[in-house]
């Protein structure tokens, strides 16, 4: 709703959507809320828990309450204040753990779910690990170049922000567009992918409703682009592929904010593209060549060489 409302002000009302507009403040006030009544409830509700699951403990439900407060509270801070970074990072810990608590109630773990996996430790792992990193990256980095090349093709100016991003959403520090990089991480590879995939395969759906409703999602969540968010399409599709394939979600996410920070740091062209494609390609090489340390049989028996 919040980028939709941006990509109509943005062409038909010259007004700033992430200064006072009504609308805006209050549905972004009512989903935060609404997230953290779910975390809270989900932390707190003994119930309706998996076999074989323990309850949470108490500082974890403690700590998930005073997330879920802290970003109700700082959800009416000012967008270009410092306040508003701290806010960002407060609902990236909050929907983080809202999926995980989602995730857990319908009896996908943490590691299931991609976040730090017992094959992460091994040499292949690790190599797999900056692979889907450093693939994510890449793919971020070729959406971007289409986003900036598609309003060449367009009349007019073809963008609703009109070129800087982090200028057009407020983001006049470095802080303030390191805290959204990490909330955007979030949001879109925890929630949009991994929740997503992990979701829909438990209901059994076809591969195809992932793709259609992430790539939906990704979309529409960057809607201020105008026209060329059309090109976001790309990332979606190659961050799904990339988790279904390896079933790694921790890196996507890193790879996704480090491109992001990097991306506000250095102007970004053939050189990054290059190091990141390189990069990506000897990790794949490495984990395909390393086998893991330890192989279980069936039958319980172990095999393979040591570490």
């Amino acid at each position: 709703m919040i980028s939709g409302t941006t990509a109509y002000s943005a062409y038909v009302s010259p007004i700033n959507p992430y200064a006072s507009t009504l609308f805006v403040y209050y549905a972004r006030s009512v989903c935060i809320a609404v997230a953290a009544g779910w975390l809270i409830w989900l932390a707190f509700t003994a119930g309706q828990r998996p076999a074989g699951t323990r309850p949470l403990s108490t500082a974890l439900r403690w700590a998930g309450l005073v997330v879920a407060v802290t970003a109700v509270l700082l959800n009416r801070a000012d967008p270009t204040s410092n306040w508003w970074g701290l806010r960002n990072l407060t609902v990236a810990a909050m929907f983080g753990a809202l999926t995980l608590a989602v995730m857990r109630r319908c009896g996908v773990s943490r590691a299931q779910l991609g976040i730090w996996p017992p094959s992460a430790s091994t040499a292949r792992g690790r190599a797999q690990a900056v692979a889907v990193g450093a693939t994510a990256a890449f793919a971020a980095l070729i959406t971007i170049t289409i986003v900036n090349a598609v309003p060449t093709f367009l009349p007019g100016e073809g963008s609703a922000y009109g070129g800087s991003q982090a200028d057009y959403l407020g983001w006049k520090t470095f802080w303030l567009q390191a805290a959204n990089v990490v909330v955007s991480g979030v949001i879109e590879d925890v929630v949009m992918v991994g929740a997503i995939a992990a979701l829909l395969t438990m209901a059994r759906r076809p591969a195809w409703e992932m793709y259609a409703l992430s790539i939906v999602l990704e979309v529409g969540m960057h809607l201020y682009f105008g026209v060329p968010a059309i090109g976001l399409v790309v990332v979606a599709a190659v961050r799904l592929a990339l988790y279904r394939a390896t079933g790694r979600l921790t890196p996507l996410v890193i790879g996704h904010i480090a491109y992001g920070l990097f991306n506000g740091l250095l102007e970004t062209g053939w050189a990054l593209g290059a190091i990141l494609a390189a990069t990506a390609l000897v990790a794949v090489i490495t984990a395909g060549v390393c086998t893991p340390a330890r192989q279980t049989e069936p039958d319980g028996k172990v095999r393979g060489r040591s570490a």
